[in-house]
């Protein structure tokens, strides 16, 4: 007996809508994360007998490995790509944590084409043109999403999203999160990609450097301030090198070669500061007593009555001399005072090295208000000596 066609029909109709129905509740309990408890059934108990070899035989079929499945159960590391075995939670090279699945399995609803199934890895231009949209938004001048804590020189990680954050966050976030789908922090956008953030680094390292944004900083500015963070940073390493190699040799480790030569550098160091605060106490001590010496000399003079030509204008011969000196060496071609020409008329020489005509430095201290005469270049105090017109030699 044939069985009608239009029934058939509604029959098959029927049954693909079920189908399709259940893929769909399967799709929507998968992407919401709901699990429904299993369902508990009652078994008769065994007989004793049953029960041992049943252990027996499970016991058995335990001991036994399987070598494929040994092979699959595995996972590569994405900072150095060793393989490291399932059970183990991080890497055991790096220290990198175990990543979430990649590719999610498709669900029924997705194969029969009821659902849009996972977007397809992006190229190489889709992933520059996310990354010029992260910066024309200006995320690199923002804090992180997740700690909100600025980027800093810390490493970054972008989504297909357009969104940065620091990778220590993201890895985190993926770490604690409660389910296998991977959903952006920002825009709940489920299975994502990324990959290292390399462009912004540069802007987000200046702008985390100085502590203001940079929004309109030119390029060349940016990498005038990296160079200089990174001189800085290198200066201050140098520093504290010394000392951590101290402690580090402290401990015992290291070669007892270079253990030994880093001693005996820090020895001789040492000994050579000894030696120049020595020979700078000594000269100090010299110098001391060589002003003791010059001020005896000047008591005696003046106790004995001398007037000589050497201690007249109050300053000795070896002091002229020397402003002599510094006044030839500045060669200054015209008078402070009246701005002529130096040679013109007769010149004078002040203790503070300066060189003016003297009837300029007559007029100028007869027009002056105060008691103590002050020179009219520096406004110190001075002492005045004639000098010939072509400043070789005194004239008294």
């Amino acid at each position: 007996m044939k069985r009608d066609p239009a029934k058939r029909r509604a029959t098959g109709a029927a049954t693909t809508t079920l189908t399709n129905a259940a893929a769909l509740q399967d799709h929507l309990m998968r992407s919401l994360d709901l699990r429904l408890p299993p369902p508990r059934l009652r078994r008769p108990k065994p007989s004793p007998a049953t029960s041992t070899a049943a252990n027996t035989v499970v016991k058995a079929t335990a001991s036994v490995c399987d070598p494929s499945s040994e092979y699959r159960r595995v996972w590569v590391c994405d900072e150095c790509t060793l393989e490291n075995h399932d059970d183990v939670a991080r890497c055991t090279a790096c220290r990198a944590f175990k990543p979430v699945a990649r590719r999610p399995r498709l669900t029924l609803a997705q194969k029969k084409g009821l659902m849009p199934g996972p977007p397809p890895r992006l190229n190489n231009n889709q992933w520059e043109d996310v990354e010029q949209q992260a910066e024309a938004r200006g995320d690199a001048v923002y804090p992180c999403s997740i700690c909100r804590e600025p980027f800093g020189v810390s490493p970054k990680v972008l989504l297909s999203c357009s969104h940065v954050f620091h990778q220590a966050c993201l890895t985190s976030f993926e770490r604690f999160l409660r389910t296998t789908d991977r959903v952006c922090p920002l825009c709940r956008k489920q299975n994502y990609e990324k990959k290292p953030h390399e462009p912004a680094n540069r802007s987000i390292a200046a702008s985390a450097r100085v502590g203001f944004r940079c929004d309109d900083a030119s390029p060349k500015t940016l990498s005038h301030l990296c160079d200089a963070q990174a001189r800085i940073r290198g200066w201050l390493a140098r520093r504290r090198y010394p000392s951590l190699l101290a402690h580090y040799y402290k401990q015992g480790n290291g070669d007892p070669r270079r253990r030994s030569l880093f001693y005996a550098s820090k020895v001789s160091a040492i000994s050579s500061r000894i030696v120049r605060a020595m020979k700078a106490r000594a000269d100090s001590i010299d110098a001391l007593l060589a002003e003791f010496d010059e001020s005896m000399s000047r008591s005696r003079a003046i106790f004995s009555g001398e007037t000589n030509q050497e201690t007249a204008n109050g300053k000795v011969a070896s002091q002229w001399t020397t402003a002599l000196a510094k006044a030839t060496a500045r060669n200054e071609a015209e008078c402070p005072i009246c701005l002529n020409a130096m040679s013109a008329k007769a010149v004078t020489l002040l203790s503070c090295s300066h060189v003016l005509h003297a009837e300029c430095l007559v007029a100028f201290e007869s027009f002056n208000i105060y008691e103590v005469h002050l020179c009219p270049v520096c406004r110190g105090h001075y002492e005045s000596r004639r000098l010939h017109c072509d400043m070789s030699s005194f004239a008294d």
